[in-house]
């Protein structure tokens, strides 16, 4: 009794490659995730310290976050100015687009960020 395996090494090896770019494809997406929550973190830091410096200078506190924001390729969804006479807290939340945007991934990333003078 004989059986013919040819082409089954074939069959196998594409196999693999399938599995790998698969997880190729999964890492990249990870990676490029991570990266979008970090710009969004970084571009409400920003925007929060320009709305709390231009506040300190007498400007529109939520205007100055909102330039700053767009300027880090996101988008600010709000912005509160707090404050007590002595205390200023400036809230901003941005929000920027995943990428890649993918159906088993998030659409976006949005983050919030406090700056402002105290005492």
């Amino acid at each position: 009794m004989t059986t013919d395996e040819r082409g089954s090494g074939t069959v196998l090896m594409i196999s693999v490659m399938l599995i790998t770019a698969m997880v190729a494809f999964v890492a990249a997406c990870l990676l490029s995730w991570f990266g979008c929550a970090h710009q969004a973190r970084t571009a409400a830091d920003l925007a929060s310290l320009a709305g709390a410096g231009a506040f300190d200078s007498g400007s529109d506190a939520c205007a100055a976050a909102r330039t700053t924001a767009a300027s880090n390729h996101t988008s600010m969804t709000a912005c509160a100015v707090d404050t007590n006479g002595v205390d200023v807290v400036v809230r901003v939340t941005v929000q920027t687009d995943a990428r890649p945007a993918v159906a088993f991934g998030p659409k976006s990333f949005s983050q919030t960020s406090e700056a402002g003078h105290i005492g």
